[in-house]
């Protein structure tokens, strides 16, 4: 099941407590009415031990981090179907002031789970909603909003406020208002923690990806609940995209071919994520990442090396990364502009002079003057070699030019040349 956040324009921990109490439960409160940071809600469903775990931090909602969290989920919101419900979600977040995350040990029965009524009876007592990877329900679980467009309870009730957004008129697309923007959304390159987030985030995109590979094997459908395990014990759930949420929850066997083609390039990024936080170096751009090796870097199915990386990241310099920007640019240019007209050009001498340059082609291999791909010159590279080439040059230059100018949402990340 999916994880449920709870977000309220009303900030009242001591509410929570007192819905508990009126349930008639034992539970375990973590500090007092208003300042407790974890309740645990032991429960017996059908002779199992269960619990609620519900969790609060003030320095969630308190600024500078709420501001930029609101505006995460604005940015996150707009990859949904254009809908009216849509820009009602958005400028619901405006009026938020207050969340709570919870956890189901072990997992809810969305068929009926006393522990779920408990959530609705809070969310509800705080006119709030629930969040979830792949939408938005009100606080009976009715979906509001969702991933796919047409999925929404028209019984579903919106909170008693909704809020205001301004639009910037003047920077809608001639395309028409499915290209508006929002003036909130965070467009700032990523701090160090974020950049660990997405790159674990991406590791298990990549890795589902990977496990498709081996669908009929018993020994992979272990390592795919090894890895949702692992998911959840280092609570990235929220860092993942839509699409990305589909594609780690699609059971292995279910993935559309192209979900799996799409995933699986995203290694190339995620090399270039990992070498970012020192993790990893970029091979050639001849030569694919190793995955094996790209995984075990990054953590994958180990909780305690992953928390590490997540709670003391390290990022390389901007100039640094700014660097490998204009490397991976340059890169990225000559073999698109090889792929639209196939002919061999002296391109050391017209990075020196293009008029959008210099450009840095400095760490290339240059063969005969142009750009060299598996040891000879780029004419020369048979078509799978050139394709291999262009596609990892594609999806590095989309990491890189996430890391030096954002948007929030990675998959926006310009990868134009």
């Amino acid at each position: 099941m999916e994880p449920i956040n709870i977000f309220s324009r009303m900030a009242e921990p001591e509410k929570v407590v007192r819905v508990l109490r009126d349930f008639g439960l034992e539970f375990l409160q973590d500090g007092g009415d208003r300042d407790w940071t974890k309740i645990v809600v032991p429960v017996e469903i059908e002779g199992v031990d269960s619990t609620l775990i519900i969790t609060h931090s003030v320095e969630y909602y308190s600024e500078p981090n709420w501001s930029a969290q609101m505006a995460g989920m604005r940015g996150y919101f707009s990859r949904f179907p254009p809908s009216d419900n849509r820009e009602q979600a958005m400028c619901l977040t405006t009026t938020f002031r207050f969340s709570l995350g919870t956890i189901f040990e072990p997992d809810f029965n969305p068929e009926g789970d006393v522990r779920l009524d408990i959530v609705f009876q809070i969310a509800e007592m705080l006119d709030g909603v629930l969040f979830t990877p792949s939408g938005l329900r009100d606080a009976n679980g009715r979906i509001l909003l969702s991933v796919d467009e047409d999925d929404h309870d028209p019984e579903a009730v919106w909170p008693k406020v909704i809020g205001r957004l301004h639009i910037d008129r003047s920077a809608l697309s001639s395309k028409g208002e499915e290209e508006e923007y929002l003036e909130s959304e965070e467009v700032e390159p990523p701090a160090a923690d974020r950049v660990a987030r997405r790159t674990l985030a991406l590791a298990a995109v990549t890795m589902r990806a990977l496990l498709e590979q081996d669908a009929q094997d018993p020994e992979a459908n272990e390592v795919y609940q090894e890895m949702l395990k692992w998911l959840e014990g280092i609570d990235l759930q929220d860092e993942l995209e839509p699409d990305e949420w589909k594609v780690v929850q699609r059971p292995l066997g279910k993935l559309q071919p192209q979900d799996q083609i799409n995933a699986t390039w995203r290694f190339e990024g995620l090399g270039v994520l990992a070498w970012a936080l020192g993790l990893f170096e970029i091979p050639d751009c001849d030569q694919l990442v190793d995955t094996n090796v790209l995984l075990r870097a990054c953590g994958m199915l180990d909780v305690e090396l992953s928390q590490q990386i997540l709670e003391n990241p390290q990022l390389r310099p901007l100039e640094e990364l700014q660097a490998k920007q204009k490397q991976l640019f340059a890169l990225h240019w000559r073999l698109r502009n090889y792929d639209l007209d196939s002919k061999v050009m002296d391109f050391e001498e017209f990075a020196r002079k293009c008029w959008f340059g210099p450009l840095s082609i400095d760490g290339l291999t240059i063969i005969d003057g142009d750009l060299g791909l598996f040891d000879k010159r780029l004419d020369q590279a048979n078509e799978e070699e050139f394709s291999l080439a262009y596609s990892t040059a594609r999806e590095r230059h989309l990491a890189i030019n996430w890391l030096c100018d954002g948007p929030f949402l990675y998959s926006e990340a310009d990868e134009s040349t």
